[in-house]
């Protein structure tokens, strides 16, 4: 045997049997640089490692862009797994489907490498060979596509649920611009369901998920909270630990990053943070609320509820928001917040014992004029000796963030008070996260009564029909 072959096998072996190993030999050959190794990148490694070995086979990866993941986790993790098994079929999603094909692209072209085939020799499909789907002679190979792109008539993995053959890997599935739209996210949400989950071979193929948090209801959002009904293994690398220290120093001091946060404390929380909201706050601040016994309240104050109807008992949906709040010597005080998943006519029914348990009286009920809003108006007018109208002003042709951020001066402003009750926690966490959180009618209600209340106006419409 001569020395080449002596050092090729002993090669082979590391490889095989060190993910990160791997990753230096073939990183180098192919760039004639070295692979920077980090704290970071031995956890992804020791994660994708437990992939291979069939010990986690639905996992999520949240980290910050720019940290490697792509690199490790899509192009050398998927190359070392058809070295190891050469017939190991991946499916591999991304926002864009140029990206994701440029991904498939590199990964081919480390199996392609000198290196690659000094250890593993095996051919391309002459046939097979495009960015979007390749495979060798072995049947390994990968289909790329948009995470929104058609993958039917293709499965990931083999038939075998005892052996690695294969794997679906998502990496950002949502671009980061679409992250402040219902639909979109929602899109991708329902296809996991519909569609990439079942393009498995059988239900040991594993699916990893990687991407920087973008929102709440985001893909690790939605699937975290049990939207498909499995169970993840999560790996969540923010870029500073508890104690500040940095996740991957090479890449970015703690300097550095404080100067992220200070120029976009949103992008900085989610994106770097993996948390979807800053803890200080997102567009409104936990702390810019003050809380005040029911005691303190003067009993001239007229109160009115605001309700946005949603009439569901779909959790996964959302819920109606019911506000009552009033004004006192130029100041907002909010009774009570809440949230309920109830369809018509439970809705309707719930509003006068709600109103009764909290022994306050309502001099005037104000609805978001939205299909629903207009049936629930109708049937609490017909059937209860309530004043009800629709919301009908021009703050309702605003956007969500717009109506937050003109309402914001006067939370910050010290304005707005919250009545002690069991209600503000919830209250509070869901308005602090906005626009990352999964709901956000306790902001529209708040909105609404900013504007009608404190805002200066020269005319308010609202509808009596």
């Amino acid at each position: 045997m001569s020395q080449i072959t002596k050092r090729n096998k002993v090669l082979k072996y590391k490889c095989e049997n060190s993910l990160l190993f791997y990753a230096r030999y073939i990183y180098k050959e192919n760039h004639n640089r070295k692979f920077i190794l980090s704290k970071h990148f031995e956890e992804i490694a020791k994660f994708l490692e437990a992939v291979y070995r069939l010990e986690i086979i639905r996992g999520i990866i949240n980290l910050p862009p720019r940290y490697g993941k792509t690199e490790l986790i899509i192009k050398i993790f998927t190359s070392w797994c058809i070295a190891k098994n050469h017939s190991s079929k991946f499916i591999h999603l991304s926002y864009s489907d140029s990206l994701a094909l440029d991904n498939s692209s590199q990964t081919k072209e480390y199996i392609q490498s000198d290196a690659y085939q000094e250890l593993w020799q095996m051919t391309l499909k002459k046939d097979a060979q495009s960015k979007s789907k390749w495979f060798n002679e072995f049947g390994g190979g990968m289909y790329a596509t948009a995470s929104g792109g058609a993958i039917t008539g293709f499965g990931a993995g083999g038939t075998d649920e005892n052996v690695f053959e294969g794997a679906i890997l998502i990496d950002d599935a949502l671009k980061p611009d679409d992250a402040f739209s219902d639909v979109k996210r929602s899109a991708v949400n329902n296809r996991y369901n519909n569609t990439i989950r079942s393009r498995t071979n059988n239900r040991n193929v594993p699916i990893i998920v990687v991407m920087q948090r973008l929102h709440e209801d985001d893909l690790s959002g939605f699937l975290l909270s049990g939207g498909s009904g499995e169970e993840w293994t999560h790996l969540c690398m923010p870029a500073l630990d508890k104690d500040n220290n940095p996740l991957w120093e090479a890449k970015h001091k703690f300097t550095e990053l404080e100067s992220i946060r200070q120029a976009d404390r949103y992008t900085f929380a989610g994106q770097y943070m993996q948390t979807p909201a800053p803890d200080e706050g997102g567009e409104w601040r936990k702390a810019w609320f003050t809380v005040v016994k029911k005691a303190e309240l003067n009993p001239n104050i007229k109160w009115e509820m605001i309700i946005d109807g949603a009439y569901t008992e779909n959790t996964k949906n959302d819920p109606t928001g019911i506000q009552i709040a009033g004004k006192y010597n130029n100041d907002l005080y909010i009774y009570s917040s809440i949230d309920k998943y109830l369809e018509m006519p439970a809705l309707k029914s719930f509003i006068e014992p709600h109103i009764e348990s909290l022994g306050v009286r309502v001099n005037h009920i104000l609805i978001e004029p939205k299909a629903s809003g207009k049936s629930l108006k109708q049937l609490l007018k017909k059937e209860t000796r309530l004043n009800v109208s629709e919301i009908q002003t021009d703050f309702i042709k605003m956007s969500k963030i717009e109506r937050a951020r003109a309402a914001s001066t006067f939370i910050e402003g010290g304005r707005v008070f919250l009545v002690e009750g069991s209600w503000n926690e919830h209250f509070l966490k869901q308005v602090a996260t906005f626009p990352n959180a999964k709901h956000d009618e306790h902001v529209d209600l708040t909105s609404y009564a900013i504007e009608r209340n404190l805002m200066n106006k020269k005319k308010r419409t609202i509808a009596r029909v």
